[in-house]
């Protein structure tokens, strides 16, 4: 929901619960109404936070030494190997919006080379809500652990 105060955007987000009820209220209150405005009240979830992304990142490069590849390319070989899937299970616009695009160029038939190289574009681990992240890090730790690559959570 977009949090108004007064007529100024404040910020994109709100976390809405039973004690802060009133203040919500309030600050709609102060909202210039004259024109239609569009308000969504979701689920609040967590958002990833970056520690997550600085701990994968820090395992692809243990694994491009251990494999003998580049970062990237492991980060893209992930992508491949376990981000796609998680991101069919995902209801958010983005997922589905990325699997569209997947749909359209044919992407499962594709050989290797070229799925490495469409991700490499693509927004994959990036649109990953906080349990998609954890069950990717998880498939790369069980991955990578059983193909000689011990990786773990806190590197």
């Amino acid at each position: 929901m977009s949090v108004l105060h007064g007529l100024k955007l404040v910020s994109k987000d709100l976390k809405a619960t039973s004690s802060n009820f009133d203040f919500i209220i309030q600050e709609l209150r102060k909202v210039d109404f004259t024109k239609d405005k569009r308000i969504s009240v979701t689920e609040w979830k967590e958002k990833r936070g970056l520690s997550s992304n600085g701990q994968i990142h820090l395992w692809f490069g243990q694994i491009a030494k251990k494999q003998g590849y580049q970062a990237k390319y492991i980060k893209r070989a992930c992508k491949v190997m376990f981000g796609i899937d998680i991101l069919l299970d995902s209801d958010t616009e983005d997922a589905q919006s990325t699997i569209r695009t997947l749909e359209r160029v044919n992407y499962w038939d594709m050989d290797w080379a070229t799925k490495i190289d469409v991700v490499s574009s693509l927004m994959v681990t990036s649109i990953f809500k906080t349990d998609e992240m954890k069950t990717f890090m998880e498939q790369m730790i069980f991955y990578w652990n059983d193909n000689g690559v011990p990786i773990k959570f806190k590197d």
